[in-house]
């Protein structure tokens, strides 16, 4: 039988050489402190440089193209400013043809009875479709957004108006029975889009600016109770009571609302055809 000592040998070998000799020479060639090469350096060193001088680079070019888009920016906004001029311009030009051309076709259709029984037709369609500008008492509306030291202020999307609130009063006015709506001055029809773009709203793509304010012409007696008992007027003083928007109506005893120049004439037919 061995001894107790002998046995225990390979124990105490494992114990005190627990790291083969081959890694343990590994590890003292990357032991802390040790000088790393000279080639290692360098290479970090190149790398680093090519890294600041890319970032240099982006900056510099960042810098010399900023006064050349800013430019471009400021061009292109001058050229939607004068478009947006000439076509104001046009559209009150075609107004004002428009108008010529009704006043000579009532003067033709007054010389017959048949003639005035006709112009008497075309002026009621004139106010359903638009196309012709009119006159009487009705609702104004002044919307805008909730105040910048409200809580729910314009920095929070909640007390801003958009363009589905628009659609909501409209939609309302309508319901309560009246004949002619505008916003902004643009007469509405039943071709007319509200939409959001971006922070603005448009009326076919024609953006408007705050405060919103809507007309309708309609039954002074009936036109403002009916609207705030619609779902469209339930929606607008919901928004004044919960979101703290501006909000001021106001019954007015005369209204003028322009006709609506882009409408188009799509088709016609002669009475009794099919």
């Amino acid at each position: 039988m061995g001894r107790r000592d002998d046995s225990m040998s390979l124990m105490r070998e494992l114990v005190t050489h627990a790291l083969d000799d081959g890694y343990a020479a590994a590890a003292a060639r990357r032991a802390p402190g040790q000088p790393r090469s000279r080639i290692g350096v360098v290479a970090t060193l190149v790398a680093l440089a090519l890294l600041g001088l890319l970032f240099t680079m982006a900056a510099v070019q960042t810098r010399q193209t900023a006064p050349a888009v800013a430019k471009e920016k400021a061009e292109l906004l001058e050229r939607i400013r004068a478009e947006t001029g000439r076509n104001d311009a046009l559209r009150s030009q075609a107004g004002g043809l428009q108008e010529e051309v009704t006043r000579l076709q009532n003067d033709v259709l007054a010389s017959t009875v048949s003639g005035q029984d006709l112009r008497e037709r075309l002026e009621a369609l004139d106010v359903l479709a638009g196309t012709g500008r009119v006159e009487g008492p009705g609702l104004r509306l002044l919307i805008d957004d909730a105040p910048v030291n409200d809580v729910a202020g314009p920095k929070n999307s909640d007390g801003r108006i958009l363009d589905i609130d628009l659609q909501q009063v409209v939609n309302g006015l309508w319901a309560a029975g009246a004949e002619a709506v505008a916003v902004n001055g643009q007469r509405l029809t039943t071709m007319t889009a509200i939409r959001g773009a971006d922070k603005s709203i448009t009326v076919d793509y024609r953006p408007l600016a705050r405060p919103y304010v809507v007309e309708a012409i309609g039954d002074p007696g009936s036109l403002e109770a009916r609207f705030v008992d619609s779902p469209g007027g339930e929606w607008l003083f919901n928004l004044k009571a919960v979101h703290h928007i501006r909000l001021e109506t106001s019954a007015v005893d005369k209204l003028t609302l322009p006709a609506d120049s882009g409408t188009k004439l799509r088709y016609a037919r002669t009475e009794g055809s099919q």
